[in-house]
């Protein structure tokens, strides 16, 4: 079982607040939006002996089937208002994520190999912004934490460097 928990960025409106000549027209009154810190979950469930798998995002069960091999991989979008898999034709609040993993360490990777690997808007989970989740989360974070693209072996160091060999160059995976 792997579980990321990550927040995502929300604009919530707060309460009508009275200024003083707060527009032209003399109109004192003015809805303020912030920006707060909305708290997910996700998680992946594996049985790497009968291939059997579910994910979920903040309990809600985005997928479930039979791995055909060692390596699973799934991309859904989601929207985290609605709390659900979001359709092609929604824009707002959709972020894609995509769960990559794999059943062991392949031969001659490095013994800090990541074998699951999470990507929020095409991020790398690992390397977002680590703006003290603690506090928001109860606890947030992954602390399977690598900023090393190989290791000190030159042994590859995850799943996504066999996947995608590519991803970091490209910026996203």
């Amino acid at each position: 079982m792997a579980i990321w928990k990550y927040g995502i960025p929300q604009e919530s409106a707060t309460a009508t607040t009275t200024t003083a000549n707060n527009d032209n027209n003399g109109n004192g009154s003015s809805n303020h939006k912030h920006l707060t810190i909305a708290c997910h979950e996700a998680m992946l469930t594996w049985s790497t002996h009968s291939g059997k798998y579910t994910i979920s995002v903040d309990g809600e069960e985005v997928f479930s089937n039979i791995a055909k091999g060692s390596v699973l991989e799934h991309k859904w979008k989601w929207s985290h208002y609605k709390g659900c898999i979001a359709d092609d034709g929604d824009e707002e609040d959709v972020v894609p994520m995509r769960i990559i993993a794999c059943r062991k360490p392949p031969i001659r990777t490095s013994k800090d190999f990541r074998c699951y690997e999470f990507l929020i808007g095409g991020k790398v989970f690992r390397d977002l912004p680590k703006n003290d989740l603690d506090e928001y989360c109860e606890g947030g974070g992954y602390r399977n934490e690598e900023s090393r693209a190989l290791g000190k072996d030159g042994k590859l160091m995850s799943i996504l460097d066999i996947v995608d060999p590519g991803w970091r160059s490209e910026g996203f995976a």
